[in-house]
């Protein structure tokens, strides 16, 4: 059995980021979801769109990063034959008690012009070079306003009673120690409500699949590996 790892993009929406963690992975099958921006941003209509614009007759390894992990529960939850594995970074699956928890990181993003100083600090970190931050800055400022209010907003919106179980679900939970992004009340909610989850902390800031892309390619493909093993 082959499966296609299948990436979900963080807060920005699309796949300008993953393209370090691509090469590490090799030679496999990827597939690079990209979300559209003329539909409305709530985890109900992108998880509609991804269940008509997705192939899912085939196996998938589900990567999930920061806002897309939430999308990826209900998506493994609802393609149960054909989603093998699911691996989250960075991610959370319920929005922190304290709506101000959320919001505090978030509000330099909103900026027509994001500082670079924010962006090292609540991102990628202190150790990034300059082309990386440039990169993440034009990223960051392609996003449409509109699209990100929208974003945030489900995000706000997430309630832990609305997690799904996954039980039988392969499930495996890659955190960032310098997380300043995602408050460590988020983070311990999503490590609880999965408990049968294999749990890596790597000592790294948000984007923790851009900044160590050849450790969590090591990581998503050993873990992606063992399920094919026990499908076959």
């Amino acid at each position: 059995m082959q499966l296609t790892y299948t990436f979900f993009p963080g807060l920005h929406g699309t796949s300008a980021l993953f393209t370090p963690l691509v090469e590490a992975l090799g030679d496999v099958p990827i597939e690079l979801i990209n979300y559209p921006t003329d539909i409305s941003q709530s985890y109900d209509s992108l998880l509609d769109w991804t269940s008509k614009n997705i192939d899912w007759t085939i196996p998938r390894s589900l990567v999930a990063e920061s806002f897309s992990g939430p999308l990826a529960l209900r998506i493994a939850e609802l393609q149960s034959h054909s989603v093998r594995a699911l691996t989250l970074a960075a991610s959370f699956c319920a929005s922190p008690t304290n709506p101000s928890l959320a919001l505090l990181p978030l509000r330099p993003l909103m900026l027509l012009r994001p500082t670079k100083g924010a962006l090292r600090h609540f991102l990628i970190g202190e150790e990034a070079s300059e082309q990386e931050v440039e990169e993440l800055r034009n990223t960051v400022r392609s996003i449409p306003a509109k699209i990100l209010s929208q974003r945030i907003r489900a995000i706000l919106s997430l309630e832990e009673n609305q997690c799904p179980k996954l039980e039988n679900l392969p499930i495996q939970i890659l955190q960032a120690q310098n997380d300043t992004m995602i408050h460590w009340e988020a983070q311990n909610q999503l490590r609880m409500q999965y408990e049968h989850a294999t749990t890596h902390w790597l000592d790294a800031p948000h984007l923790i699949l851009q900044t160590h892309p050849r450790e969590c390619a090591i990581l998503i493909k050993e873990f992606s590996t063992q399920q094919i093993a026990h499908y076959a």
